[in-house]
């Protein structure tokens, strides 16, 4: 089936290529994801009833969220560095205080889901607490056997960096599902694949695709590794990327040779500009193809 058509088997080399980049990716992610226990931290466990609470806590769970019909503000702020980032509020549920820390400055909060870690605090509920006491004309203790042990701080969940995390991880696996559309672009409509969308001075690119297909298949005039010239096209195909230059719409060619490497070795490179300004640069480790390329591609150039 691709036998004839070597564009095509070009074109799914470097879109498979692309696709181990995104898959190494991915599996980076994941790797550190399950090695710092975060893949767990990027959804919430939905608080129905208090008693559940207990059980969560005790298992490890501490990423939770839980709906509150009424928030009050208890007078009493979080500060980190001297700024305020924070504050602590209070839920009457089933008969008993519940405290949670959030990031907003209202006074009465209403209708609100706490999304953040399940946690004990004793010193800070207990300091709260006192305080609250001392205002109200009560005893501590009075108000601890009305307030829940538990509270849920938005504070101590890193919404940021988990945020930064996922889009990395939806990042990478857009990449991965766009190389997979490009792989079956490769196979059965290869001319709507970028590098060909993107060729100049084209209007049918479907055309353009069989006429490279039956050049490369009937009309190689020069081949060394992956370097092609056929009557019409220059062809430089490596693992990530494929160069269509139609000789025609050449205007400029050079050569120049580097010293790389610690041994000084030569890499020699090929320049060409076509009409529409495109340029492509490509290195070769050996000259002879450079010079066995360069009068064949004039040469079509000036017919």
């Amino acid at each position: 089936m691709m036998q004839n058509k070597r564009l095509n088997l070009f074109l799914l080399k470097n879109t498979v290529m692309s696709l181990l980049g995104s898959a190494v990716i991915m599996a980076v992610l994941t790797g550190l994801m399950v090695q710092f226990h975060l893949l767990g931290n990027f959804t919430f466990h939905t608080i129905k009833q208090l008693s559940d609470i207990p059980g969560l806590y005790n298992s490890g769970i501490s990423n939770v969220e839980m709906a509150f019909d009424k928030l009050q503000y208890m007078g009493y702020d979080y500060c980190m560095d001297g700024k305020r980032v924070g504050g602590y509020y209070c839920a009457w549920i089933n008969d008993k205080f519940m405290i949670v820390l959030i990031d907003d400055t209202e006074t009465v909060i209403r209708d609100y889901t706490v999304q953040g870690q399940l946690k004990k605090d004793p010193a800070t509920c207990s300091y709260i607490l006192s305080q609250c006491a001392e205002s109200a004309g009560i005893s501590k203790e009075q108000l601890e056997k009305i307030t829940y042990d538990y509270m849920i701080s938005e504070m101590d969940y890193p919404k940021t960096f988990y945020g930064i995390v996922k889009l990395a991880f939806y990042l990478a696996l857009a990449m991965m599902a766009l190389s997979l559309v490009e792989i079956v672009c490769c196979i059965f409509c290869p001319w709507y694949h970028p590098r060909i969308r993107h060729l100049q001075g084209v209007f049918d690119r479907k055309l353009v695709v069989r006429d490279i297909n039956r050049q490369l298949h009937d009309a190689v005039v020069y081949e060394s590794h992956n370097c092609y010239v056929t009557k019409k096209y220059l062809i430089i195909s490596t693992l990530f990327r494929t160069d269509i230059v139609l000789l025609r719409n050449i205007e400029v060619i050079s050569k120049h040779t580097e010293r790389k490497g610690r041994t000084g070795h030569n890499i020699y490179k090929l320049i060409i500009s076509n009409a529409a300004g495109m340029i492509y640069e490509h290195n070769f480790k050996s000259e002879s193809i450079v010079d066995d390329i360069i009068p064949l591609i004039q040469k079509k150039n000036t017919r």
